[in-house]
């Protein structure tokens, strides 16, 4: 009973979480060509009221998963078209990752759709075991997948088959996030934790004290942003873990909205997404986007052409740009 009572807990705790989001007003997609510090909205042909929940690229082609379906851009994200099929009888898309010109793009209940040819066309990946595919994350080859209940499911031939990856893990476990850092993959479990997979002993260990929604990778930093709120990094594989804290201007006051006297980012706002490369972090927050330079030493709020705390909950870095989903009323 004890058992059903915290999952129970658990599920209400996700429904509570994003049902701001559910009836919100609006969303949109923001650009920026600045690394960050101003931005310009983005959006044409994307439908206003449907969420935007994940964005991913292959080639020149960008996707966006939304509550309605998948849209893509092919001049830098100016305009944007609905897909055909599948791609939008499957509904709400909720993670992307690309394999070369393969893209796999994860659903709220319909599996896993794929598309073999950059984005022209989607068919449903009936190798896929699981109908809910939170996160999805492509690593040396192979394609990882986060799923609601069955762990994490991995495929070395582009989606033909998958093996569940699941040793180590408690029962019952919602993978929210997938990253890897030096060779390792590393999983976000709801309210269970950060997981590490080993694969001499071909199990997952728990990692660290941190318990994070979201997880990102910069350089050789892991990233975890918490649900409460909090924004932490490790240097060595998720042993060790330091918070992050606002970047301080010249007149020595912080500049982010999310700081205690102490600097801290506070633990309540709770932390929606991240998005990394090897130079850049975006985290997006219940009060808003916040960016780093340091892999997640310090933090700095974008603020210029964004709505006033617009919560960010997609991201995409690019070379040139950077592209945001907001809600935005």
């Amino acid at each position: 009973m004890m058992t059903l009572a915290i999952r129970v807990t658990a599920l209400l705790l996700i429904a509570t979480t994003f049902a701001g989001f559910a009836g919100a007003e609006a969303f949109a997609v923001f650009r920026s060509s600045d690394r960050g510090q101003t931005w310009i909205r983005s959006d044409a042909g994307m439908p206003g009221r449907s969420r935007i929940n994940a964005f991913g690229s292959a080639d020149e082609v960008l996707f966006a998963g939304t509550d309605s379906g998948i849209f893509t851009s092919r001049d830098e994200a100016h305009s944007w078209q609905p897909a055909a099929g599948v791609a939008m009888s499957a509904g709400r898309i909720i993670s992307f990752a690309s394999l070369g010109r393969k893209v796999f793009a994860g659903t709220d209940g319909k599996g896993m759709l794929v598309s073999p040819d950059g984005g022209q066309s989607w068919v449903l990946d009936r190798a896929f075991p699981s109908p809910k595919v939170r996160c999805v994350l492509s690593h040396k080859g192979k394609v990882y997948a986060g799923t609601d209940e069955e762990g994490v499911f991995a495929s070395p031939d582009g989606g033909q088959t998958w093996t569940r990856l699941s040793g180590g893990f408690p029962p019952g476990e919602q993978v929210f996030a997938l990253a890897a850092v030096e060779g390792r993959l590393f999983a976000g479990l709801y309210s269970r934790g950060l997981y590490g997979w080993d694969d001499q002993q071909h199990l997952w260990l728990k990692q660290g004290s941190v318990t994070p929604l979201a997880l990102a990778s910069s350089d050789r930093t892991l990233i975890a942003g918490h649900n409460p709120g909090g924004l932490y990094w490790s240097a060595d594989l998720g042993a060790s873990w330091s918070k992050g804290v606002p970047v301080v201007n010249a007149d020595g006051l912080f500049t982010s909205g999310l700081s205690a006297d102490s600097g801290e980012l506070l633990a309540e706002p709770p932390v929606w997404e991240l998005a990394s490369n090897d130079d850049l972090v975006f985290a997006g927050a219940s009060a808003g986007i916040y960016h780093s330079k340091d892999h997640g030493r310090t933090w700095t709020p974008a603020r210029t052409g964004l709505p006033a705390e617009s919560p960010g909950i997609a991201f995409l870095l690019k070379q040139n740009f950077v592209l945001a989903g907001t809600r935005i009323k």
